[in-house]
């Protein structure tokens, strides 16, 4: 399965139709993952008829009254997927232990790492043209019977940064060759 991940869009609807329309039309993604700031923006894509997922950020009003979950979690093949704002804010270390894959934004600063069988993502921001002094960008997370991929592209649809990951009993590593 194919998603599309963006975060920290911030009201930008240009930007938000630019990496949906890449993310749709050019990568056949079969959802959308949301990770907030702001949680309406994903109104503007109901015309795709995509699966979305989503959870508010810290701007949010449905995030500072707990009428919106802060943190959810799907599952994709077999893959526990966790996705929440604000790491530090809103997963306990628990959240993160049962998940397989940690989908985070509020940085703005694009970021894939493997930690001890765990992948975490940023796809960045598509807030504006420069935010935090990182240019806007949105990932792809790839989940297969046996590999994990992630990318992150910027607005000129080019990738930015990648890992490809093997699934195995013991969680997430690095394909090698």
């Amino acid at each position: 399965m194919k998603i599309g991940v963006i975060s920290d869009t911030h009201r930008n609807h240009e930007y938000i139709e630019k990496a949906v329309q890449f993310l749709v039309k050019k990568q056949n993604v079969s959802a959308i993952y949301h990770l907030g700031d702001d949680y309406d923006d994903v109104k503007a894509l109901e015309d795709y008829h995509i699966e979305i997922a989503q959870v508010p950020g810290t701007y949010d009003e449905g995030y500072r009254n707990k009428s919106l979950p802060a943190k959810i979690t799907e599952t994709v093949l077999g893959i526990n997927i966790l996705l929440v704002h604000s790491i530090d804010k809103d997963a306990a270390d628990s959240d993160l232990f049962r998940a397989d894959i940690i989908l985070h934004g509020h940085t703005h600063i694009a970021e894939l790492r493997l930690d001890d069988g765990h992948l975490f993502m940023n796809p960045g921001h598509l807030k504006g043209p420069l935010d935090r002094n990182m240019p806007p960008t949105f990932g792809i997370l790839t989940v297969l019977d046996r590999e994990v991929s992630a990318a992150v592209y910027d607005l000129k649809m080019k990738v930015v940064n990648s890992i490809e990951l093997t699934r195995t009993e013991n969680g997430l590593h690095k394909s090698y060759g």
